[in-house]
């Protein structure tokens, strides 16, 4: 009977190495065994993920990651980041290249995935110039920047779809059209808005909020149960014990200290 139960589990393991599509190698036993965490993040969204200025990853994204790792692995240095875009952070969940993704993809085209519960909540808001008109009524017919795949694209395509969007693949690439082009609008969530208005004194919020708060959720292989049921619980604990506020608050006091020190 031994030895035909170490023959079951060496069958198993063949499966899960034959066949890591089905999520074998990203479970949670697996990720203990290995012991790093890999996480995507954005590279260009501060607050919520970027390079600052000595060339480190950092933002919300980097403290919620280091905290996932201390309290899975017990050190919050067994995680290995990488910067994705959306479309390279689905392939790489789907690769089990990555274990979670938390960089905020909306709209993810992809029925592999399960989302975890949310860990932040946010609004979209819309920048303009200060000699540009303010309000909402005062968006028909100009037009308006959106990152490609973002709440504020759907909610314009939703809510008004017969807006002039300009759709960009980042929010550097947004941010300089805009600086560029004196009768563009920005939309964005509301965190960011507010950092670039506070950046730049030719800068306002047109518009302060759009359509209800969404939630930001982490991404991981709809088959690695195991994981998401972790992530959900360790989630919980961390809004309770109030560390997602507090490193929400730490990454855009950073964001916005070395912004002025420049």
């Amino acid at each position: 009977m031994q030895n035909l139960w170490k023959a079951v589990l060496a069958v198993c393991a063949g499966v899960c190495l034959a066949f890591g599509i089905f999520g074998c190698e990203n479970s949670l036993e697996s990720i203990k065994d290995r012991r790093v965490l890999h996480i995507g993040i954005s590279k260009a969204t501060p607050p919520f993920g970027y390079v600052d200025s000595s060339g480190e990853f950092a933002g919300l994204e980097v403290l919620l990651g280091r905290k996932l790792a201390k309290d899975l692995l017990g050190d919050e240095n067994r995680v290995r980041f990488s910067a994705i875009t959306d479309a390279q952070g689905l392939e790489l969940l789907d690769s089990l290249g990555l274990d979670i993704i938390l960089s905020n993809i909306y709209n993810p085209r992809s029925n592999a995935i399960a989302f975890a519960n949310p860990f932040i909540y946010t609004t979209t808001s819309v920048m303009g110039k200060v000699n540009q008109p303010q309000g909402i009524q005062e968006l028909a017919g100009a037009k308006i920047l959106v990152r490609s795949n973002s709440v504020a694209q759907a909610y314009f395509q939703a809510n008004y779809p017969k807006a002039i969007l300009e759709i960009c693949a980042d929010l550097r690439e947004c941010l300089a059209v805009f600086e560029r082009d004196d009768l563009s609008y920005f939309a964005e969530d509301n965190v960011i808005i507010t950092l670039l208005v506070r950046q730049n004194p030719d800068f306002t919020i047109s518009v302060p909020a759009l359509g209800d708060p969404y939630p930001i959720k982490p991404l991981v292989k709809d088959t690695n149960t195991s994981l998401l049921t972790w992530l959900n619980k360790e989630l919980s604990i961390l809004h309770k014990e109030g560390f997602l506020q507090q490193a929400f608050d730490s990454a855009v006091r950073s964001y916005y200290d070395e912004m002025h020190s420049r």
